[in-house]
């Protein structure tokens, strides 16, 4: 029979055991997009999990082959639009793959175009891939470049959209706005002022 500390240490080792396996470990869905704003374009880099895909694994053996990836490429670029969400505050006119290729046996890299009517200043990024995958747990990271910097966040169904905004933008707005009213203010001061010593 264990005594209680031999139990408590092996206790205590299959739960380091458990933790620190990535093989026993719960494999946590996720997706990734990589955005660059360039004026009225946004170039998007999309790294996504085919198996979440319906329909994409055709022989169901847990791998995608680029000939199961070119048969299913209009209907996983159909979900990626429906399900990666880019407004600024418009939505863009167009919306266009220029690539696409396998990085491993399941998991595939677009290369999406969205061309927005006008400059982008602010980007509201939509993720539901979580309920495209049917996993609460999924999570969609999104790194952008705008206005000169990088930002990052991450999506999950507590939290399916992030807005971002050109800093640079929003400060030269406020600088001038700020400019211009006290531009305003100190004009009509001077009128009241002469207006007073002519009456």
């Amino acid at each position: 029979m264990w005594t209680s500390r031999v139990r408590n240490g092996v206790v205590g080792a299959l739960v380091v055991l458990v933790t620190a396996s990535p093989v026993l470990a719960h494999d946590p869905a996720r997706s990734e997009s990589r955005l660059e704003v360039q004026g009225a374009v946004v170039r998007c880099e999309l790294i996504v999990d085919l198996l979440e895909f319906p329909g994409v694994d055709q022989d169901g053996n847990g791998t995608i082959s680029y000939a199961e990836l070119d048969r299913s490429i209009a209907d996983v670029f159909a979900r990626v639009k429906a399900n990666l969400v880019l407004r600024s505050p418009h939505e863009p006119s167009k919306i266009v793959m220029t690539g696409h290729e396998l990085v491993d046996e399941h998991t595939a890299r677009l290369k999406v175009v969205y061309t927005f009517p006008s400059n982008v200043s602010r980007l509201d990024v939509t993720s539901t891939f979580d309920q495209l995958a049917r996993r609460p747990d999924h999570q969609h990271y999104v790194t952008i470049k705008i206005g000169g910097n990088e930002e990052r966040a991450v999506l999950d169904p507590s939290q399916r959209t992030v807005t971002f905004e050109d800093q640079w933008w929003t400060r030269t707005t406020v600088w001038l706005t700020v400019a211009a009213l006290a531009l305003i203010g100190g004009r009509v001061g001077w009128f009241l002022r002469r207006r007073a010593r002519s009456g």
